[in-house]
């Protein structure tokens, strides 16, 4: 999604960090007054590292409750000693909940957010009942496989996702997202969607997976999905899937290319 672009300080030395996080415990990535979120705590714990305050600035938001492996966030420093005490010191000064996994030195003009040409989610499904297993959405009765497979084939291309976004969160550029890659990876009880695209609209991955659910439960076609994208219409979508089963895995960067990746 765009927006204005903050101008930011380019003198000093800028640090690209790959961030995950389990979502059970944030209020969403961003910082918000009184919520613990992720934003808040990376940026509570270089301002401690540094001595000073920073600014983080994260490629992306993720909502309450959604988890990543592959978040990328990005702060400038004032030296290359200082940019040399981040991977040394900052994952053991971070809470339990989430970790720093990658640290690397980058131009001055590398943006987290608005030099990113490409994002891959997860989202897993439980085929089951399993009170150990928190992070996916545990569904109980059986999902026609062959179903889901041939309605997530439909979302690839350049689509209108006007339908699969919260409405109070619709822009007025179209909502035209290129989704490279929808498919599934089957296990014996288990599913995981990988959604990679150019863009995300505000719940869309969610929306998608719960819109698939109905289909593998028989509550609607695969061939009622470009009709359904076509209404331009929130309410001809499935419900919203729950945030515990989707993680943010991949920010893909002109140096990061996605051609030939296997999901």
């Amino acid at each position: 999604m765009s927006g204005p672009r903050a101008l930011e300080p380019v003198s000093g030395v800028r640090v690209r960090m790959t961030v995950a996080y389990v979502g059970a415990g944030f209020f969403g990535w961003q910082i918000q007054p009184d919520r613990r979120t992720v934003q808040g705590e990376l940026k509570r714990a270089l301002g401690r590292l540094m001595g000073r305050e920073v600014s983080v600035v994260g490629a992306g938001r993720t909502d309450t409750g959604v988890n990543a492996r592959g978040q990328v966030a990005h702060v400038t420093v004032a030296n290359a000693e200082e940019a040399a005490r981040i991977p040394r010191a900052l994952p053991g000064m971070l809470p339990a909940d989430m970790t720093v996994t990658d640290v690397r030195a980058v131009p001055v003009d590398f943006n987290a957010r608005f030099s990113a040409v490409a994002r891959r989610y997860s989202y897993h499904l439980y085929l089951g009942r399993d009170i150990f297993r928190s992070l996916c959405w545990q569904i109980a009765k059986p999902l026609d496989r062959a179903a889901m497979d041939a309605a997530a084939v439909h979302f690839r291309g350049s689509r209108d996702c006007t339908s699969l976004c919260k409405t109070a969160s619709l822009k007025d550029d179209g909502n035209i997202c290129v989704i490279d890659l929808c498919a599934f990876e089957w296990g014996p009880d288990s599913a995981i969607l990988h959604v990679r695209a150019n863009r995300f609209l505000h719940h869309m991955v969610r929306i998608m997976v719960g819109t698939l659910v109905e289909v593998g439960l028989g509550r609607r076609s695969p061939e009622s999905i470009p009709e359904m994208l076509a209404a331009r219409n929130r309410g001809r979508a499935g419900a919203m899937a729950p945030p515990e089963g989707l993680f943010l895995e991949k920010v893909y960067y002109p140096d990061i290319p996605c051609e030939g990746e296997n999901a």
